[in-house]
């Protein structure tokens, strides 16, 4: 496998791997192989959107964090609970 790809790429590569064997080997059609393939497709796009996604989220998490601390460290009720919201702690306000 070549270096360097995202987990989502690893799986797209080996998926097409496998397709490419199960065609080379006759045990796919080429109709069936075209509908593989796209349905390997859609889920390598959903996989790096939802990678995309979570690494967003951790950033806007590293950026939030000293200011949660703050907040968590001010003594003010309402400030206390947001960060518990944040975090998870607590599930609503």
């Amino acid at each position: 496998m070549p270096n360097g790809l995202t987990q989502p790429q690893q799986l797209f590569y080996l998926s097409m791997l496998q397709l490419y064997a199960l065609y080379h080997n006759h045990t796919y059609t080429k109709e069936q192989a075209r509908n593989a393939k796209q349905e390997i497709l859609s889920a390598y796009r959903k996989n790096e959107f939802d990678e995309k996604l979570l690494k967003y989220h951790a950033d806007i998490q590293n950026r939030c964090s000293h200011i949660l601390t703050e907040a968590e460290k001010s003594g003010c009720p309402i400030c206390k609970r947001l960060v518990r919201v944040f975090d998870g702690r607590e599930l609503s306000l």
